[in-house]
């Protein structure tokens, strides 16, 4: 069907959708605002525990993905030399979450204790990791650090996602903000992704931004021949991927700052300090799922020098401070036809995505938008002004035409959170 706005008379309308989501739209809902205030710990399954009966975590310290046991996924292409712990993700007194990362000798370790029957993951990595530690019979790369990280304890979908943090720069560190999903395809979103390898050339002022979707398959590295070294299968494709260079007047990332994401079917637009700097308008490169929501500390390849050599390694401890994580979504109703033909429709109008939206006068009447106000509408397939109307002066009215902003059910963990 095809998607327009008709317009009829003379009117001031303001057509902006560039700008991260309008606190006078009211067309959002907000899903959380957490800024880790409160009397909360980690329990023995690393979630966010109140006691409270029926009470859902919103976090857990540890990964839904191949991160599960404890220790950052490794391979020969992706080195991580962290395990994560719940300790090391910490509620601060001050009304932050901390990832505090540690460097770790083998006795800290613990990897010679005899026994391996704890799978809690404390102090971690428990035995059957063993083979990651500084094993000198061992030449494979060894995990020298604990971190931390946190996770959604649901699978989250579209709408606009934002962090206030400041992390470490010194080589080694490797900190993200990102979404991941497995519903038999790859698919990553990155709001930031910091480190030696993806920061312009400037560790103190830039990071990655982007999307790494493979929509055939889970493997996010190609798949190759182990005789021929032919690519078997591809993988994860890369899309608006961009090195951002924060601007000359800003603080080095060692100092608060807010990175943001509106991800929204047809579009992903990126932000940092509330400006616009990336956007992925191709929906055949935007993710469809609901997916975890993850922030990540750890260190890498970087924290040690041209040698394997014990000595060699960065030795500290450093930290990522979150200081608040906040999502808001789109209300939806797109399957309802909406028609305001007087002033009083105005004020009786449930904001949210509609199917379609007619506006204006009948009989001879004029239908005037309230004054001083600023209202913004959003409809899957019209918006149409097909009677007299006018907007009064100090008013904004904003018309958007978008997709259906509602998750796919395929895979949804949370049954809840994305409508049929």
């Amino acid at each position: 069907m095809k998607k327009f706005i008709y317009l009829c008379g003379m009117m001031l309308i303001t057509m902006n959708i560039m700008a991260q989501i309008d606190p006078y739209d009211r067309n959002w809902d907000t899903v959380f605002f957490d800024d880790f205030y409160g009397n909360r710990y980690w329990d023995r399954h690393w979630d966010d525990s109140t006691g409270i009966p029926g009470y859902k975590p919103l976090w857990r310290c540890f990964s839904y993905n191949l991160w599960n046991s404890g220790v950052t996924n490794y391979n020969d292409n992706y080195p991580n030399y962290a395990a994560y712990q719940r300790s090391n993700a910490v509620f601060g007194p001050d009304g932050t979450m901390k990832l505090v990362g540690e460097f770790k000798t083998i006795k800290d370790m613990a990897c010679d204790r005899n026994s391996i029957s704890d799978t809690t993951y404390s102090p971690a990595p428990w035995r059957k990791y063993c083979h990651y530690c500084d094993d000198p019979a061992n030449q494979c790369p060894n995990i020298h650090y604990y971190t931390g990280m946190i996770e959604s304890t649901d699978s989250l979908g579209y709408g606009y996602y934002e962090i206030r943090c400041k992390m470490p720069v010194h080589p080694g560190t490797h900190d993200a903000f990102w979404f991941w999903g497995d519903y038999g395809t790859y698919e990553e979103i990155d709001v930031f992704e910091h480190g030696a390898d993806m920061c312009a050339g400037n560790i103190e002022k830039g990071f990655n931004s982007g999307i790494f979707y493979n929509p055939d398959g889970p493997n996010y590295l190609p798949i190759m021949d182990s005789v021929t070294n032919e690519e078997l299968f591809h993988g994860a494709y890369n899309y608006s991927l961009i090195s951002y260079l924060t601007p000359t007047t800003s603080q080095p990332l060692s100092e608060y700052h807010t990175y943001g994401c509106l991800w929204l079917p047809e579009r992903i637009a990126w932000y940092f300090d509330g400006e616009l700097f990336k956007e992925e308008t191709d929906p055949t490169h935007i993710p469809q799922h609901p997916m975890w929501l993850k922030i990540t500390h750890h260190l890498d390849k970087h924290a040690k020098s041209s040698s394997d050599t014990f000595p060699d390694w960065w030795r500290g401890t450093d930290e990522m401070v979150i200081d608040y994580v906040k999502h808001y979504k789109l209300k939806t109703n797109c399957d309802t036809n909406t028609v305001l033909r007087t002033n009083a429709d105005f004020d009786g109008f449930h904001y949210s995505v509609k199917r379609s939206i007619a506006m204006g006068g009948q009989s001879g009447s004029t239908l005037s938008a309230p004054n001083n106000t600023t209202l913004t509408f959003r409809a899957v397939d019209s918006i149409i002004i097909d009677g007299p109307f006018e907007v009064p002066q100090g008013t904004e009215m904003t018309l958007i035409i978008q997709e259906c902003p509602e998750c796919s059910q395929d895979g949804v963990h949370s049954q809840t959170y994305c409508p049929h």
